[in-house]
């Protein structure tokens, strides 16, 4: 947060450099809602008094900092009149993804989206690579402890359905991504042949299992 009002606008910049289709989510607590153009293509997930501090509590972070903090940004979206979305601790993940789909259903219905199945792939697939080299960046740092290819991380199925909500999670090195892999992508069946784990939810709906 100390630095988001120096980043947020460069992270802008690099988006507005992104090929025009398809559609770009961009978040991440660089971002303040004073850099929104449009709010009806915004949403500020904010959780309420109670839950945070309920939450801080828990981890041993009951920081008066972290309350300033939270005060800063609901200020600045208030500011903004971009939508907040206030979460709680009755709230379910899916009701919180329920609620920002329907803020997003009509900026998400004028597109432009990936709308064939190699298109989807190749979002997926550069989504995990961008995971991989955020690791090795991390690991290349002189104080950074462990190595980028001993680290195991989950990535996204890359199956392509529009339905699938996988995770794949590799159980070696030789299993992660890499620029300079064969070509072919991770799906919950190439994950069991090569020894990681992760379901399709097209697999589940014929018959397959966790």
């Amino acid at each position: 947060m100390s630095l988001h009002r120096e980043r947020g606008p460069m992270v802008v910049d690099d988006v507005r450099r992104l090929p025009h289709a398809p559609l770009v989510v961009a978040e991440g607590t660089c971002f303040s809602a004073a850099l929104v153009e449009d709010a009806s293509r915004a949403a500020w997930l904010l959780p309420t008094a109670t839950l945070q501090r309920e939450r801080l509590e828990s981890r041993g972070q009951a920081n008066r900092l972290y309350l300033l903090l939270h005060e800063v940004i609901e200020r600045e979206a208030r500011t903004s009149a971009v939508p907040i979305v206030f979460v709680d601790s009755s709230d379910t993940v899916e009701d919180t993804v329920r609620t920002v789909e329907e803020l997003f259903a009509p900026a998400l219905a004028a597109g432009p989206r990936a709308d064939t199945k190699a298109e989807r792939r190749a979002l997926l697939r550069e989504a995990n690579l961008a995971i991989v080299e955020q690791l090795r960046g991390y690991f290349a740092r002189p104080w950074a402890v462990g190595q980028a290819d001993t680290t195991v991380r989950t990535f996204v199925c890359e199956c392509g359905d529009p339905s699938c909500v996988a995770k794949v999670r590799p159980r070696s090195p030789r299993a992660r991504p890499r620029r300079r892999s064969p070509p072919g992508n991770i799906t919950r069946r190439r994950a069991a042949r090569d020894g990681r784990s992760g379901t399709c939810s097209k697999d589940r709906a014929r018959g397959g299992s966790r």
